[in-house]
């Protein structure tokens, strides 16, 4: 899998009633990959597909989140909600905040959810704006 069949394989568990847009801008350097609207909120979702974890439990986890992406995302926080979703295999791990944190392959074991739960997140942020709902790893502190 690939981070383009991750995304499709997220927007399959999709409630119908969340407008998805899969963003493709070749003129705009570090738009997001997908923006979801439904009636109580607004995200941005920028996703980053790792192929498989590190062998050891403190090694971090290397995505290619570039800098423009990181100052789309701090950008679009303040008047909607933004997210980085880091997948491996069929689990995903759900970063609302703190775009930059570090990620162990211990703490992504730790934390991650199914696909199904990330289409239910976003459910829940475009339809009942239930912020406080987030998945974070360890309460959105920095993991090393």
């Amino acid at each position: 899998m690939n981070e383009h069949g991750f995304i499709r394989s997220i927007h399959r568990f999709l409630s119908p009633d969340v407008y998805a847009w899969k963003i493709h801008d070749k003129f705009a350097g570090g738009v997001p990959d997908a923006c979801y609207i439904g009636p109580a909120g607004l995200l941005f979702v920028e996703y980053k597909y790792v192929k498989s974890l590190p062998k050891r439990d403190d090694t971090l986890i290397r995505h290619s989140l570039s800098e423009l992406q990181l100052q789309w995302l701090n950008r679009v926080s303040g008047p909607a909600t933004a997210a980085l979703i880091i997948g491996v295999e069929d689990t995903a791990l759900i970063i609302p905040s703190d775009f930059s944190a570090n990620i162990s392959r211990i703490n992504y074991i730790e934390e991650n959810i199914s696909r199904r739960e990330v289409a239910d997140w976003i459910y829940s942020i475009t339809h009942s704006g239930r912020a406080n709902e987030r998945r974070t790893p360890s309460g959105g502190k920095k993991l090393a």
